[in-house]
């Protein structure tokens, strides 16, 4: 079976193909397991592993390709107020990026994991040596997350610039209103930098937590969890497609 078959395989548009059943999904989901875990295998697994398997739906959301600085964070969790990055290395990826897309991540997130295969983890060890703070995960032949190096809590490059730029203007407009009761009186074109000045006098802890709980209400809780109801083979496919609980449901009665 080819592996450009398989990629293109697992994609929405594919999936929501009312001629695609879950027999044939189940069949190339265990060839992807077998000979190409691919970038969507690795992001299927977290989401299965960690979203469902360990946290909740009422309290976790999980996001994919979140832009920050010049790099873009393939699968980010975020736990109440709390985020995490975890930058996906398949046997294909190249590492020579890997320590500046950290440090993009850095600006915005303070617990960072690379995941990556056995086959992987030390090239991966040997380009984030002197990361201290990021851990490593690796995705065992058995399809389990392994822990081989515990990320560190690391705040120091947080910066209030990158962690503005991940808000929608309604969301940090209910952060600034909360916190000071109103919004710049100002001409349009100062509004934002203004908004911006006002964020900046928060600590950035609590800035950096008040995004995070801005990210995680994007998730509607009563859409994302009939993901659950769906084979786990294309949970992740489904959960970051942005469906409505309508287009949700026809695809789990075409799962069933």
């Amino acid at each position: 079976m080819e592996k450009t078959y398989l990629n293109r395989f697992f994609t929405r548009s594919n999936i929501i193909n009312p001629q695609i059943n879950k027999d044939l999904v189940v069949h190339n989901y265990m060839l992807l397991k077998g000979y190409h875990r691919n970038e969507y295998f690795f992001k299927n697994t977290l989401f299965n592993k960690l979203v469902i398997g360990k946290y909740s739906f009422a309290t976790t959301a999980a996001f994919e390709e979140v832009a920050i600085g010049k790099s873009k964070a393939d699968f980010v969790l975020v736990n109440h107020s709390h985020g995490v990055v975890f930058e996906i290395k398949t046997d294909l990826d190249n590492l020579d990026r890997l320590y500046t897309q950290l440090e993009d991540y850095s600006t915005v997130f303070s617990e960072l994991y690379v995941v990556t295969s056995e086959k992987n983890y030390y090239p991966v060890y040997r380009a984030i040596k002197n990361f201290e703070t990021v851990g490593i995960i690796v995705l065992t032949n058995g399809v389990n997350l392994s822990i081989r190096k515990e990320a560190i809590n690391f705040d120091e490059y947080l910066d209030f610039n990158y962690l503005f730029k991940l808000l929608r203007r309604n969301e940090y407009e209910d952060i600034i209103k909360r916190h000071f009761s109103v919004l710049p009186d100002v001409p349009p074109v100062y509004y934002y930098k203004e908004c911006l000045n006002l964020f900046k006098k928060f600590n950035i802890k609590v800035a950096q937590n008040e995004v995070m709980k801005k990210l995680r209400e994007r998730k509607k809780l009563n859409q994302v969890k009939l993901v659950r109801e769906l084979p786990m083979e294309i949970r992740w496919l489904m959960y970051s497609s942005k469906l409505n609980r309508d287009e949700l449901e026809i695809i789990i009665r075409q799962y069933k």
